[in-house]
């Protein structure tokens, strides 16, 4: 079984996702900042992450980075309802599988999601 993380400090769409993914048969948890996602990085091990950028007590970016720094190599896709072009280029630079602009097409999500986790 996949397990996912999904890194949301809004609750209805981290929630959303959540009950989506797990209805794919996926393990999921979940962070409502990014401190919390990144703890629990550190002591999980997951076959993909999901990353809003603009989240309390460390932003999407630091903790991918940080992610890359310890050589944690998961496939991250990230969320943005922002566009600021030094964050975007230096997530592309640390390496994303796919970027979601909010609002997100939710069925593009799955797909690339199923994609990335080999689901049929």
């Amino acid at each position: 079984m996949s397990r996912m993380l999904i890194a949301d400090d809004q609750d209805g769409i981290r929630l959303m996702l959540a009950q989506v993914f797990q209805n794919l048969g996926i393990e999921v948890d979940t962070a409502n900042d990014g401190q919390n996602a990144w703890e629990k990085l550190e002591q999980n091990g997951y076959d993909l992450v999901l990353l809003d950028m603009n989240m309390p007590r460390m932003f999407g970016h630091e903790v991918l980075r940080n992610m890359r720094q310890r050589n944690i190599d998961t496939p991250v896709m990230i969320m943005t309802a922002f566009g600021e072009k030094s964050t975007l280029e230096e997530v592309q630079r640390l390496g994303i599988t796919a970027q979601f602009e909010k609002p997100f097409d939710i069925y593009r999500m799955i797909e690339k999601v199923k994609e990335v986790l080999k689901i049929t």
